[in-house]
């Protein structure tokens, strides 16, 4: 075909089941990641990748930076031209606490603690929907984050909850991948069945540490694992 740079010789190739040769030269074990923002009393479900970078944060006020998000565009419109990924796995994370501002990034956020992750986890499903299809559901301990601070201490009054310790491969992942492409829409849909309450403090909130007020936001992070192609000029 004009224009198309065959594969060099001596390249690593698989087939696909619609026909299409990856050489794996053009890929990366990597991942998109998009962030969702509730607080206490939402019971509306949010869409992560539902806005792109630079758009506010469903759920929140603020734009999302590269701390939370990697998808250039929403991705009800699905991936931009020449963007390509085998998605095998998700992570979910719940990434901190905060009292929240329009400038909330400068504002005071704490590790999430116990009790309010086992009030999210127990009120909170979720499901990745591709093309209209539901791929995998569930609540956030089915998805564990496979990264992250892990800490150990004698002192019961910190307090780190994560969903999981450190391990990369430590994912719900399918036999077989969803095939992410061009203009298709997919979303991570957090759902509360009842409204939330992370019951720590009358009123509603995580106490915060430093004797503030309480911490009555929740920032959510989805991590979709697999293999990116590489965007090539």
């Amino acid at each position: 075909m004009s224009g198309v740079v065959g594969v060099a010789p001596g390249t690593t190739t698989v087939r696909l089941p619609t026909g299409q040769i990856v050489a794996l030269t053009d890929w990366r074990d990597d991942k998109y990641f998009g962030a969702v923002e509730f607080a206490v009393g939402d019971n509306s479900p949010l869409s992560a990748y539902s806005t792109g970078l630079s758009q506010v944060i469903p759920g929140g006020a603020r734009p999302q930076t590269d701390v939370d998000t990697n998808v250039p565009r929403n991705g009800d419109s699905g991936l931009p031209q020449s963007f390509e990924a085998l998605v095998y796995g998700w992570g979910i994370k719940m990434s901190r606490a905060h009292r929240g501002t329009v400038n909330d990034l400068l504002d005071f956020s704490d590790p999430v603690a116990f009790r309010t992750f086992f009030e999210i986890d127990r009120r909170m499903a979720f499901k990745f929907r591709y093309n209209r299809k539901d791929y995998t559901e569930g609540v956030i301990q089915d998805y564990p984050q496979g990264h992250g601070i892990h800490l150990t201490t004698t002192q019961p009054t910190t307090e780190i909850a994560q969903n999981g310790i450190p391990s990369p491969r430590d994912r719900v992942a399918l036999v077989l991948p969803v095939h992410l492409r061009e203009n298709l829409g997919f979303a991570g849909i957090f759902t509360p069945i009842v409204a939330l309450s992370f019951l720590a403090v009358a009123g509603g909130g995580q106490p915060a540490s430093d004797g503030g007020v309480a911490l009555t936001l929740l920032d959510l992070k989805l991590y979709s694992f697999g293999l990116l192609r590489i965007n090539v000029v």
